[in-house]
Parts: C-alpha cells; sequence; structure tokens
C-alpha cells in the first residue's frame, strides 16, 4: 500500500505530550461481534481509567479467528487516523496460551494486542520505533482470565497508553524482528501478468485481490485485461472504475477498490455468492498492451 497524498498529520513525539492531548483516540477492531457484551466491556475498562478518550470502532465483524482478515482490514484504516492514535486490536485465536501480549509504536501510531501476526501490513509498512510484551501487572486488570485479554490485558494497556505511560513502563522491550508475521505473499507483475488471491470479502460480497493498485496503472488503459480464476474456470474481461457502469447485474467485472487494490464486484449484487468465490482462491490478472 502507498502512501497516500494527504498532508502529514501532526504527530505526537512522546508520552508527556501525548498525555496532553485533550482527547486522546483509541480504535478498536475485534472478531467479538455486537451480539455478546465484550466490545461495550473494553470500552467500559477504557473508560475508567482514561474517561476523555474518543473511542472509534473500526469493525467487531472480523470473521472468528480470522487473523489475515484482521490483519488486511487494519491496514486499509489506520492511516487514516490523527497520528497518536491507539489501535486496540483483538483477533485472538491464541488467548490464554503462550503467544504474547505487545503493543508497540509503529510509524505515528501505536497498537495493542496479541503477537500473532494481526500486525503483519504495520509491520511492512512502517518503522517500528519500540515494541514490548505486556508483562506489568499494574497496567492490566488485578484478576487476569485466559479466555478474556481483550479486557484483563489490551484494553487497560490501550488506556494507560492514552493516559501518557510510556511504552517502556509496560514490559520488556522486543526487536522488531522478534515479532510475528504473516506471510503476506504478496504479488509481484512479471511482464503482463501478475499471480494473486483474494484476501478479502466485504460486507457487500465484492472480492477484494492482493493486487495493489500501484502495480497495475494501466489497469484501465491498457487496450484488454483479462481476470482468471481457474478453480472456477472463470474470465472477467470488463473493467469498471465504479458500480455505476454499463455492466448488466448479473455481469462481473474487475474495479479499483478503494483501499487501492483491484477487486471484484457485481453492480447490485454480491459477487462472492454469483461467483462461489472465498478467501484465499487464486487470481490471475493479464494486462495486454497490444
Amino acid at each position: 500500500m502507498t502512501q497516500s497524498n494527504r498532508e502529514e498529520p501532526f504527530r505526537v513525539t512522546n508520552a508527556s505530550e501525548r498525555a496532553a492531548v485533550r482527547q486522546p483516540v483509541i480504535a478498536l477492531m475485534t472478531d467479538f461481534g455486537l451480539r455478546d457484551g465484550f466490545v461495550g466491556i473494553m470500552k467500559g475498562v477504557i473508560a475508567g481509567i482514561v474517561p476523555h478518550a474518543q473511542l472509534i470502532d473500526i469493525s467487531h465483524d472480523i470473521a472468528p479467528q480470522n487473523v489475515a482478515a484482521g490483519a488486511w482490514l487494519l491496514s486499509t484504516a489506520y492511516r487514516y487516523f490523527p497520528a497518536g492514535s491507539i489501535f486496540l486490536c483483538v483477533v485472538d485465536p491464541g488467548v490464554g496460551s503462550q503467544r504474547r501480549a505487545i503493543a508497540l509504536e509503529a510509524g505515528d501510531w501505536f497498537f495493542v494486542g496479541p503477537d500473532n501476526g494481526l500486525f503483519s501490513y504495520v509491520l511492512a509498512e512502517q518503522p517500528v520505533r519500540q515494541a514490548v510484551a505486556l508483562e506489568n501487572p499494574a497496567y492490566r486488570l488485578p484478576v487476569v482470565s485466559t479466555t478474556f485479554h481483550g479486557r484483563d490485558i489490551f484494553a487497560p494497556a490501550a488506556a494507560h497508553l492514552a493516559r501518557g505511560v510510556p511504552l517502556a513502563d509496560f514490559g520488556t522491550i522486543l526487536e522488531p524482528h522478534a515479532l510475528q508475521r504473516l506471510a503476506l505473499n504478496l504479488p509481484r507483475r512479471e511482464g503482463g501478468r501478475i499471480e494473486a488471491s483474494v484476501i478479502y470479502i466485504d460486507h457487500f460480497g465484492n472480492l477484494v485481490t492482493s493486487i495493489p493498485l500501484t502495480l497495475v496503472p494501466d489497469l484501465f488503459t491498457a487496450p484488454r485485461v483479462r481476470l482468471l480464476v481457474p478453480q472456477h474456470n472463470l474470465t472477467i474481461e470488463r473493467r469498471q472504475p465504479f458500480f455505476a457502469g454499463e455492466a448488466g447485474e448479473d455481469e462481473p467485472f474487475v474495479y479499483s477498490d478503494s483501499a487501492g487494490y483491484v477487486g471484484i464486484a457485481i453492480r447490485n449484487g454480491n459477487a462472492a455468492a454469483r461467483l462461489g468465490m472465498s478467501v484465499g482462491e487464486a487470481v490471475t490478472l493479464v494486462i495486454e498492451e497490444s
């Protein structure tokens, strides 16, 4: 993902300056859903520690235990938040196991959550200024369960960060290379051919591929483009820069997703359901220049 063209935001450079921010931002992203009380309880913990924090929900509808989907969604969101924002992210199938609880400062932002690859895109895109293991009991709840670290470890840590506690106070300093990363398998363009995969399906059923638009600046100018889906013996040749184009309501087309990736959509329809496609499926983009 490329840097955005927006103005560089004001950056809070240290803990004392962060504490002086009138309303620190804590952004939450989980796979908890909203049926149960988990998200509200985490917000209650935060409010008890830093009541003036501004809490923003990115999403709580990550597919359960889908760390890869959470990592990608976080990568599409964090750049749009002001410098100094704290991202409290919990997609944690290893809760209660030996996986580490961590906090880190990367680029202009702070991230709190499990060390299971959830921050993989952030680590690939931003310089890590400092990372720590969340070990200090002073910044946890008095009783820590084995199944709800979002409440007992991560929410208190995010709140104390927003209060101005320095990262180093939370626990052991970690080397950035020791943090867990997913195998992102970012595609490369070989001539006019790109091998990739579906990495996300949004609420509307649009399929987002792993092909960044920066890799195909000629997506809409090349004489011909074909997106091949071998598992379904499918070839998609129509291209539209937006949804309200000329494609019929049952015709799939390639479009430019707002997150900066090549996507597949059906106008007024659910492309994933109609095409029978899912996350992880291989796709090939073929660009023909003549």
